[in-house]
């Protein structure tokens, strides 16, 4: 039986992540998406592996579908009111390729310390290490 929203799963040690996941609930209108910590969560009930989780914000649709990153933004978007129209651009022809690089060079660039572990490292379930993304 597919969920009743898409549910991101976004590291909770993560300021940008965080943040996103906050405009989203404030964007989320009509309550079409659910957020959930992965950093809380087993591994088993993540959508994808671990190291993906920390490469890119990972999306499980209402009908089953798992997204990760850009496309996963895009979707969470075009759920809500505000959202929609930009998302749907999104979707225009050069634009989502030009979206996901744009995305990938974000993740792959963000700025760490010494706390913060690179993208793909695993952290584990409950780790309180804080990351700034």
């Amino acid at each position: 039986m597919p969920a009743p929203r898409d549910t991101l799963y976004y590291d909770g040690a993560c300021g940008l992540c965080r943040r996103s996941v906050r405009l989203l609930r404030a964007l989320d209108w009509l309550g079409r998406l659910d957020a959930a910590d992965a950093t809380v969560l087993g591994d088993a009930d993540l959508p994808v592996p671990r190291d993906r989780v920390m490469e890119g914000l990972p999306m499980r649709t209402r009908d089953g579908r798992v997204l990760v990153g850009f496309p996963a933004i895009r979707r969470a978007l075009r759920q809500t009111p505000v959202g929609f129209l930009p998302a749907l651009v999104m979707h225009a022809p050069g634009v989502s390729h030009a979206g996901r690089a744009v995305y990938a060079r974000i993740a792959a660039g963000r700025a760490r310390d010494a706390a913060c572990p690179a993208p793909g490292a695993a952290l584990s379930p409950g780790a309180s290490s804080r990351r700034s993304r």
